[in-house]
């Protein structure tokens, strides 16, 4: 047998096992493109992650030193109050006397 016989006798099977094997072949090489693709865009949002991270952190240590300034005003605001409540006890104080020198000099 030649195999133009061969061929004549078999000629629905052939194309059938050439495109199963096209298929195959096929089906491979996407799985492998579709697996590249997956692989790339895990490394990319890795990346991104990372530098949103980075930006948080650098945005929270920003925020950590405002606070820290408005703990430092507050605290100069607290003792400047009690500094004042301080200061008007003691002219009430001396009001008070005055007021007690003022009464012995009309006796």
């Amino acid at each position: 047998m030649n195999l133009a016989d061969l061929l004549k006798k078999n000629f629905v099977l052939v194309p059938v096992i050439a495109s199963i094997i096209v298929g195959g072949f096929t089906s491979i090489k996407y799985i492998v493109n579709l697996t590249d693709t997956i692989n790339g865009n895990q490394s990319q949002i890795q990346s991104i992650q990372e530098v949103e991270i980075i930006n948080l952190q650098r945005e929270l240590k920003v925020a950590d030193g405002h606070i820290q300034e408005l703990k430092q005003r507050l605290e100069r605001a607290e003792a400047t109050w009690e500094m004042a409540e301080n200061l008007y006890d003691l002219l009430g104080q001396k009001v008070n006397e005055l007021e007690w020198d003022v009464k012995d000099l009309n006796r």
